[in-house]
């Protein structure tokens, strides 16, 4: 294989990558931000018509949590961004200065999405004791 065609399979296997990441927090923010509305939504219409609303403020805070967790995580995946693209500009290479930020958005994405699904199995519990 030509030099050439490598180097085009990596920039396409990379910027495929850029955008799993991009739908991927994407998917973050649709379900934590979603379930948000939908628990809000759900009380909103529960007090109108009726004096007994479950108690769903754990729930609604697990999402908020991974909702700013996904936040936390779109940070730190811009700063690895960064650093890669300056190692780039400024030495042609790439160097392991982009490892802590990585490793952090990583977890802050695992974080969320641990968050939804502990929110998620709160508010189902909720629902069931109601």
């Amino acid at each position: 294989m030509t030099d050439s065609f490598i180097q085009e399979r990596l920039t396409e296997t990379y910027k495929s990558l850029i955008t799993l990441s991009v739908e991927a927090f994407r998917y973050l923010a649709l379900i934590n931000g979603g379930a948000i509305v939908a628990l809000l939504t759900y009380l909103g219409n529960a007090a109108k018509n009726s004096d007994n609303t479950p108690d769903l403020g754990m729930p609604l805070l697990w999402f908020i949590v991974g909702l700013v967790a996904c936040g936390i995580a779109m940070a730190f995946a811009y700063l690895t961004q960064l650093r890669l693209f300056n190692d780039l500009l400024l030495t042609g290479k790439f160097s392991n200065r982009h490892k802590p930020t990585l490793s952090a958005a990583i977890f802050s994405y695992v974080v969320s999405l641990s968050t939804f699904s502990y929110g998620a199995w709160l508010a189902i519990q909720t629902f069931q004791c109601a």
